[in-house]
């Protein structure tokens, strides 16, 4: 039981929080008063005001602290904080007093007082604030900041300042003098700001709320966002977007504005910044930009024009008609007309077509087409498939498909054909003479090749040869190695700095090399066979190997 007593008060504290003192928290210790020093000169204090809260003797000047920004440690913890640093200190001074008739308990001290009758009632009091709780069920506080009457869970209302709230159930109410609430959930919120309101039909889709920066509506498919302005007013706002999902979608802030109807077929778009817009409807276009308008019945008709200029399409006719200044361009089914703002022309119909500017050319399509280039005394002819010249200071070509045909670079090279099976070519880092598909002769700087296809093949460079007559003969040359195969006969040879390295095998009968230390042959690959190697030697017999004779100079000294 006494272990009982000394913990009621502090699970009394707990259930109340430490901001509301709690049902048998320990009452707060009020500050002692300091001794007073003798030798200290006398306070004393205008009228109404504490007598300690000024010196009597003002003569003297005001001291300021050293540091007059330096903000204290407790005062800092508390800065953006709703903490209540006087949470947990005792409520009262003085010695408590305990009165226990069970299940009655009581304490007091000073002008604390807390009552119990476990778990029926407890009542906590002091000066202007009382808070009792009965059966666990109903909550009932009274004191100048804050009045609270609760039967958990279905009624609740509290007041704290000028803020009154209640509760009963699903349906709830708030008054104070930063705004009103009203909600009967889940289906009616409704609430004010000094700044605003909001309102919100879950049911019926509907979520309103506005404020000093703007607002939000949304009614079914119906929405509107916006800021700046009271209303959801493109007029108004400074940014909005609105529509009907999914039937319209609009937008508009400073810099742009865009309207779009998907079952219309609609669609506009304006930009600030260079004051163009677009307007569809279904297949009716008409745009506007800096320099052009446009007018479009997509795919019949298109029409562009500004300044000096306008371009008219009607495809069905496969007609188009267009100018810009001195340039002109007509389209019709049966000729092009063309004409640039330098003064060039161009006349296309079916089987001619004609172009005179710089350049020159004419098109009795598919079979003669003439070019002229005037600047550079250019002149090409075209008389399909049989005839072909090409002259300028630069060349001079001529074909006469498929007998005789000459292109010559003047000063870099020149080709000749004759029928399409020889060709010869010079030009001023070598030649070449072809016989296709057969033989390939002719040499490039320091390369070279033959070809006799598919018996001789000859490849040569600076560092290398390859030479194959097959099927009998290969030879392959690389810097200091040769490579040769001839028949069943095989030969290798290596140039190092001590001297020539050679091998000579006849398949598969016998076999003789060289080194700078030596010499080796074998007969049948070991049959018989002998090698030596400075002053080592060895023999094979039946190929078995036999040590002659060992290199002395190789082995360490003897022990």
């Amino acid at each position: 039981m006494a272990a009982w007593l000394s913990l009621a008060p502090t699970l009394a504290h707990a259930q109340f929080g430490p901001g509301s003192g709690g049902f048998g928290g320990p009452p707060p210790a009020q500050a002692s008063q300091p001794k007073k020093d003798p030798n200290a000169p006398e306070m004393h204090a205008a009228p109404g005001a504490d007598n300690d809260a000024i010196p009597r003797n003002t003569t003297s000047e005001p001291t300021l602290p050293s540091d007059p920004l330096a903000v204290p440690p407790a005062l800092r913890d508390r800065i953006g904080s709703s903490f209540d640093a006087d949470a947990g200190r005792p409520l009262a001074e003085g010695k408590s007093q305990y009165f226990l008739i069970p299940p009655y308990f009581q304490e007091k001290r000073g002008n604390y007082q807390f009552r119990t009758v476990f778990p029926l009632w407890v009542d906590r009091k002091l000066p202007n604030d009382q808070s009792s709780l009965y059966g666990l069920l109903y909550h009932r506080r009274r004191s100048e900041k804050l009045d609270a009457d609760v039967v958990f869970p279905l009624f609740w209302r509290w007041r704290e300042d000028q803020d009154r709230t209640t509760i009963l159930g699903p349906v709830g109410w708030h008054r104070g003098p930063r705004g009103t609430d009203t909600f009967a959930a889940p289906l009616f919120f409704h609430g004010t700001r000094p700044d605003g309101y909001y309102l919100n039909i879950p049911p019926l889709l509907t979520f309103l709320k506005r404020d000093e920066h703007g607002g939000r509506a949304v009614v079914g498919p119906m929405y509107c966002f916006w800021r700046g302005g009271q209303t959801c007013n493109p007029e108004t706002a400074d940014e909005i977007k609105y529509g009907v999902f999914p039937f319209f979608f609009a937008s508009k802030n400073e810099r742009s504005r865009y309207e779009i109807a998907p079952p219309l077929l609609h669609y506009y778009r304006y930009d600030e910044l260079d004051q163009s817009w677009i307007n569809i409807w279904g297949p009716v276009i008409r745009a506007h930009s800096g320099e052009r308008e446009a007018f479009h019945i997509a795919p019949l008709f298109f029409r562009l024009w500004g300044q000096n200029e306008e371009h008219i399409t009607i495809p069905p006719l496969l007609f188009h008609y267009g100018y810009k200044g001195d340039a002109r361009l007509l389209v019709t089914p049966f000729f092009l007309d063309r004409r640039s703002d330098k003064g060039d022309k161009t006349f296309v119909t079916w089987g001619y077509a004609r172009h005179r500017g710089r350049t020159q050319l004419d098109m009795y399509t598919p079979f003669f087409w003439h070019y002229r280039d005037p600047d550079e005394g250019y002149d090409q002819k075209l008389l399909f498939p049989f005839y072909y010249s090409a002259t300028s200071p630069r060349e001079n070509s001529l074909a006469l498909f498929p007998f005789y045909a000459n292109f010559k670079r003047y000063g870099l090279s020149e080709s000749t054909w004759v029928t399409p099976l020889f060709q010869h070519t010079r030009s001023i880092t070598g030649w070449s003479t072809n016989l296709h598909p057969l033989v390939y002769i002719g040499r490039d700087r320091d390369h070279s090749h033959t070809v006799v296809a598919p018996f001789f093949f000859d490849f040569v460079t600076p560092s290398s040869r390859s030479t194959v007559g097959f099927p009998v003969y290969w030879r392959f040359s690389e810097n200091n190695t040769v490579k040769q195969v001839v028949l069943n006969t095989y030969y290798s040879e290596k140039k190092l700095r001590s001297g020539l390295e050679w091998e000579f095998h006849f398949f598969p009968f016998f076999a003789y090399g060289e080194t700078p230390q030596g010499h080796w042959w074998n007969v049948l690959y070991g049959l018989a066979g002998y090698s030596r190697s400075g002053a080592a030697s060895r023999m094979r017999v039946l190929w078995i190997p036999f040590q002659l004779s060992e290199d002395t100079a190789s082995r360490g000294p003897s022990t």
